[in-house]
């Protein structure tokens, strides 16, 4: 169950890096109020992922007996 959880939330946190560079390479000069929440709330949430990822991993690469 670990290791389902360690890749889901490494395909999703890749996807949600990849967002954040876009929007930061090509939108940055018309980001809003909004846009910039909207920003923030995207690096949060990579964040949480990333950590849910990093918790999960330890148990992925052990040899389990």
């Amino acid at each position: 169950m670990k290791k389902i959880i360690f890749y889901i939330t490494a395909i999703v946190s890749f996807f949600l890096i990849v967002n954040i560079i876009k929007i930061i390479a090509t939108d940055f000069n018309r980001l809003t109020e909004y846009g910039f929440g909207y920003l923030v709330g995207q690096i949060i949430l990579f964040v949480m992922f990333i950590v849910i990822a990093l918790i999960t991993r330890k148990s992925v690469f052990t040899a389990e007996t």
